[in-house]
């Protein structure tokens, strides 16, 4: 019975956050109407501070799962800790990037006179999330057997590799190429998908802290 209610308890927190993220994506495109992008759309907006306290919770939850893995003695190993660390300092390094567009700094100060393009479409010294999703992929097996046999982490993390795939090749393109509606419409969706796809991914390691934490709590009342 306390396993159905624990479970039913995990449930409602992640429907709370996919609720919460959707309604504050409506609200930013409602309170903007009809210019829909205003609040969405460009690198300074409430939609991108939504996307950097997203990232800063996924770090924050991995970090606890960090120090779950450390007190669970004879249980974890080290490098099993050292992983979770390092996807803690990844995430936090994300959440700076988004919170302070560092990597759009980098590009225009040091990669954009350089007038090298990665690919045909893209616009000039634009190579640093490109390199992000190459590193997110090849760190996606070590995430898999982090989680473990969680298998509601497990989804919300290829949802969240699926959703930011897209998201990374549309912002591959050029927006200088485009009309200004259609470079609005496409920063918008573009943003939005990032914001799913961060919600994702904080799901995928909620499940996996409440999962840890509630094993913990079953230990700890048998002892």
């Amino acid at each position: 019975m306390s396993r159905i209610k624990n479970l039913k308890v995990e449930h409602a927190l992640l429907l709370v956050l996919w609720l919460t993220v959707l309604g504050f994506m409506l609200l930013m495109v409602v309170a903007a109407w009809p210019q829909y992008w205003k609040f969405v759309a460009a690198e300074t907006t409430p939609l991108t501070w939504l996307e950097s306290v997203l990232l800063v919770l996924t770090s924050f939850v991995t970090g606890l799962i960090a120090f779950l893995e450390a007190i669970a003695v004879g249980k974890s190993s080290r490098k099993i800790v050292l992983g979770w660390i390092a996807l803690t300092t990844a995430f936090a390094w994300l959440a700076l990037d988004e919170r302070f567009a560092l990597h759009e700094r980098i590009r225009d100060r040091f990669l954009k006179p350089t007038g090298f393009k990665l690919l045909p479409w893209m616009e000039a010294g634009d190579l640093l999330i490109p390199v992000y999703m190459v590193c997110g992929l090849a760190a996606v097996w070590g995430i898999w057997k982090l989680i473990g046999n969680c298998w509601g982490a497990r989804l919300f993390l290829m949802i969240g590799i699926v959703i930011s795939a897209i998201a990374v090749g549309m912002d591959t393109i050029d927006i200088r190429s485009l009309n200004k509606g259609t470079e609005r419409l496409l920063q918008s969706v573009e943003e939005g998908l990032e914001t799913m796809a961060m919600t994702s991914f904080l799901s995928a390691f909620l499940c996996v802290w409440m999962g840890k934490a509630r094993s913990l709590m079953r230990k700890s009342q048998g002892e």
